[in-house]
């Protein structure tokens, strides 16, 4: 027969175990949600790059028949693209940072 500091000990040991394995499951969930974001926009990002390359050959061309010069046609989409990096570049924090930062918050604390 166990005394009752024998039955407390027990049960405090089994529930700090059970805590244990919640904690790692919850880790284990939050870190493969987040992967599979991760890995959905590095596969989004790459097709969108793949279209925006083909979109940028088409308007080379047009801009080339239209300049008479396929290479200033070029140089003009070069800086389009430079502008709109530009723009980006100015706009990060509010575009890419607290974007990151709200999903990293929504995987650790959101446990449907």
């Amino acid at each position: 027969m166990q005394t009752p500091f024998e039955d407390l000990s027990s049960g405090a040991k089994e529930y700090l175990e059970l805590k244990a394995e919640d904690l790692k499951l919850g880790a284990v969930e939050g870190l493969s949600v987040g992967l599979g974001r991760i890995f959905a926009l590095v596969v989004m990002l790459l097709l969108l790059m793949v279209a925006l390359t083909a979109f940028t050959f088409g308007f080379v061309l047009l801009l080339g028949n239209w300049v008479g010069s396929y290479a200033g046609g070029a140089f003009i989409m070069g800086g389009i693209q430079l502008a709109a990096i530009g723009i980006l570049f100015i706009f990060r924090k509010k575009l890419f940072v607290n974007m990151f930062v709200k999903l990293l918050i929504s995987i650790v604390y959101d446990r449907d």
